[in-house]
């Protein structure tokens, strides 16, 4: 199949059909196997069963020797879902152009099947790129706007895309307005009527974030898209920490653009994210690479960026076998009581402050940023990975500056005794300080 034919069969002008995932069955299924032994335990009972996430667990082949709690940047990948990647690779090397477009393209289009399925949208309305960032930068600068038309966001939205609205208010005279949000907020209420009262009649798009980056912090995403929706704007959705990481679809989001990265709560190959524009609005949004004009009401034209290899594309799909082997609303509460776990541990200490909000289940999950008062957290983040062989994420941001600590993100590897080895630090630390 040539790279044109391609495009054209995964803009959906093939019929869709039923997608028979490949994984390694060991894993998957001894995941499945601990599932089908508890099958009276609820999500929320199962995230405390240690035995069920034991199986979970030894499906990764991870360092113990580094306590990795810094997810949120980019995730490891189970190892059937790397190994199916490598056994891509070697194919490629063997007979490359073959390997690569007589079998492997086509293959991705029922990886293409598969993510439309898990997202809830038509074949047609997605596309398989590099990141979030790619994927929402193809949005920010591909949709048509005229200057003095305001695109409206936070101040804590992802700095990437955070410069691209100010590259494209350069550029073309758009306005970018920035809402202030309370760290944390007092309910999801405050987070709707922050950005009703900030629209105008200019407004023609809002950027939001499923969840902040920064804290982890959720947004009534569906309520804020019928909002704006009232009022004739539109809704791109900063999805890079949500997907896979919360358990929803397209429609509980109700928004038109989202963009998100595979590689981090998929636990997909890193290099790999999806796209999703509504069908109606494909034609509206301009791909940052070259299209030819029959491709401009396809999500093909967004998928132009040259010669790649099909190898970590493919593997998204073994990656979908584990995480709906999982099930997504039992790893949604499992990451929160991860997280749970920890904060509560150290929200007993005086010096410490959370920048994330616990005051009710749907605002927080498996992110959360804290600050140890009197403590610089660059520095703590430094002596955590150099002295104590533990990785966190000292998040600052220019936009908002009252946001600095650090953000730990366990995942479902971690073992409490892990999560206890982190907490034994953080007292230790803030009774007597950094050493010198």
């Amino acid at each position: 199949m040539h790279r044109r034919e391609f495009m054209r069969v995964a803009a959906g002008a093939a019929p869709a059909a039923a997608f028979h995932l490949r994984f390694t069955r060991d894993a998957v299924s001894a995941v499945q196997s601990a599932i089908q032994q508890r099958p009276d335990l609820s999500p929320e009972q199962a995230a405390s069963d240690e035995d069920l996430w034991r199986e979970v667990q030894n499906a990764f082949s991870i360092d113990r020797s580094i306590l990795n709690l810094d997810n949120g940047n980019v995730c490891p990948s189970p190892r059937d879902v790397t190994e199916a990647m490598i056994r891509g690779i070697w194919r490629e090397e063997a007979s490359p152009a073959h390997a690569i477009y007589d079998v492997e393209l086509p293959e991705t289009i029922k990886v293409g099947q598969a993510l439309a399925a898990q997202f809830g949208c038509a074949l047609g309305e997605i596309a398989v790129v590099r990141n979030a960032t790619e994927a929402l930068n193809s949005v920010l600068f591909g949709l048509v706007l005229e200057r003095g038309d305001e695109v409206l966001t936070t101040k804590h939205d992802y700095w990437a895309m955070q410069e691209a609205l100010d590259q494209r208010a350069m550029r073309d005279g758009v306005r970018v307005t920035r809402v202030s949000v309370p760290v944390p907020p007092e309910s999801m209420d405050d987070l709707v009527t922050i950005f009703e009262r900030a629209l105008t009649p200019r407004t023609k798009l809002i950027l939001v974030s499923h969840p902040v980056n920064l804290t982890g912090q959720f947004f009534p995403v569906k309520r804020i898209c019928d909002m704006a929706h009232a009022h004739g704007v539109e809704v791109c959705v900063d999805g890079a920490q949500g997907f896979a990481h919360v358990d929803f679809k397209r429609d509980d989001l109700g928004c038109d653009y989202f963009g998100t990265s595979l590689h981090k709560w998929l636990l997909a190959p890193i290099g790999t994210g999806l796209l999703y524009i509504r069908s109606e609005k494909i034609a509206n949004v301009w791909p940052l690479f070259g299209a030819p004009p029959e491709m401009k009401t396809r999500m093909a034209k967004f998928m132009r960026w040259g010669t790649f290899s099909p190898a970590p594309v493919l593997a998204i799909s073994d990656a979908l076998a584990f995480q709906n082997a999982i099930g997504g609303k039992r790893k949604e509460e499992r990451l929160r009581y991860l997280t749970r776990y920890w904060a509560t541990r150290l929200q007993k200490l005086s010096n410490v402050r959370f920048l994330t909000s616990f005051r009710s289940p749907e605002m927080s999950c498996g992110i959360a940023t804290m600050q140890l008062q009197g403590i610089d957290s660059n520095a703590l983040q430094r002596h955590l990975h150099e002295r104590r062989s533990i990785l966190v994420q000292s998040v600052a941001s220019r936009w908002a500056p009252e946001i600095h600590g650090i953000r730990v993100t366990p995942n479902l590897y971690t073992r409490l005794d892990e999560l206890d080895r982190f907490c034994e630090v953080i007292d230790e630390i803030a009774a007597k300080g950094l050493p010198s």
